[in-house]
């Protein structure tokens, strides 16, 4: 429970369905965040307590530095894309939070996600919410059949106008929130580069700026200040708008070129979560949240798959999440090492 709206009325739902609903808050980060705050805190346990439900705040900070936190910075000094949201879900809300939730005799773990679950065939999928705007399910991708068996979903067939409805017919005690998509341990007035030199170490390194055919055509101040499929803070005037489309950090070189070649055709990626064993499958997958699932062939061998899409993707970069889907259900999900031709 963060309180706000979505894990609140989850909670309530919960509640009003039989279950008997233990709430917890996890402190995540202990410098000042978009969340895990000490009022975030308190806005729990008021909910909890307007519930007459129990609530616990449990300690994550040391995991979550070392799991989350340590790994977004490792990856852009890598040069790498990561995304903290996916390995917090798999690592510590669903991984963490669910061993103590079965140590402590629960049946089953709930979170205001907007996620399904589909059953089919004796198997447990996860699937896209109602809502698909704000569906989370990508999210979600890392988690095993065994991690969704012990989960619970209530909001997967709300809407959220729905959900903000029931909460205000309920009178849940609720400070107004303002929704962010931001890193939640970035502070709101920092920024990643700046996180990420001050936690890193590290100061501005001059580099160079190449185009595609390997020619010098500027500087900057580090490569870590850039990723892949960025436009602002080229700082190169052209014919046309420059966008980065490679990053080599080990050179401390910035290669960027016009929107056209950051298209490709094709991905690599190392799976972490897949549900269909070998072969050749046509499927859709998303290499972004926002994203429409974009209809691709997926040749997949152990733990790697080649994906080849019917039309190229804008900019697919490394430590990029890459979520595989069969009609609505999720069947796999892993992070892309390098796009291809």
């Amino acid at each position: 429970m963060s309180g706000g709206v979505d894990s609140s009325v989850a909670a309530y739902l919960l509640k009003e369905h039989g279950f008997d609903v233990v709430g917890v808050t996890l402190k995540l980060y202990p410098e000042v965040s978009r969340c895990c705050r000490l009022e975030d805190i308190e806005d729990a346990r008021r909910v909890a307590h307007f519930l007459r439900i129990p609530h616990y705040v449990f300690d994550f900070t040391e995991a979550f530095k070392k799991e989350v936190v340590d790994y977004f910075i490792s990856e852009y000094m890598g040069g790498r894309t990561p995304n903290p949201c996916v390995i917090c879900n798999q690592k510590i809300k669903f991984g963490l939070l669910l061993q103590k939730a079965l140590a402590m005799d629960a049946a089953c773990m709930a979170t205001g996600h907007y996620a399904r679950l589909v059953e089919e065939n004796g198997g447990i999928y996860l699937g896209q919410a109602r809502d698909t705007r704000k569906s989370q399910e990508y999210f979600l991708a890392f988690l095993p059949e065994e991690v969704l068996r012990k989960t619970l979903f209530p909001l997967g067939d709300y809407t959220k106008e729905a959900i903000k409805k029931i909460s205000r017919q309920v009178g849940l005690p609720l400070r107004p929130k303002e929704e962010s998509q931001e890193v939640c341990f970035v502070p709101p007035d920092d920024n990643y580069v700046s996180f990420i030199k001050r936690h890193a170490k590290v100061g501005n390194r001059a580099g160079t700026l190449v185009n595609s055919r390997g020619e010098a055509v500027g500087s900057h101040n580090g490569f870590f200040y850039y990723t892949i499929g960025q436009r602002r803070g080229i700082g190169i005037r052209a014919d046309c708008p420059l966008y980065v489309i490679g990053i080599d950090p080990l050179k401390n070189i910035v290669i960027i070129g016009p929107k056209s070649e950051a298209y490709a055709k094709g991905i690599g990626v190392t799976l972490v979560s897949w549900r269909k064993g070998d072969g050749s499958f046509l499927l859709s997958a998303k290499i972004r949240y926002r994203q429409i699932p974009a209809p691709a062939t997926v040749e997949v061998k152990g733990r790697e798959a080649w994906v080849q899409f019917e039309e190229p993707q804008f900019a697919p970069a490394p430590g990029q999440i890459a979520v595989f889907y069969e009609g609505d259900k999720v069947v796999g999900g892993g992070k892309i090492k390098v796009p291809m031709d």
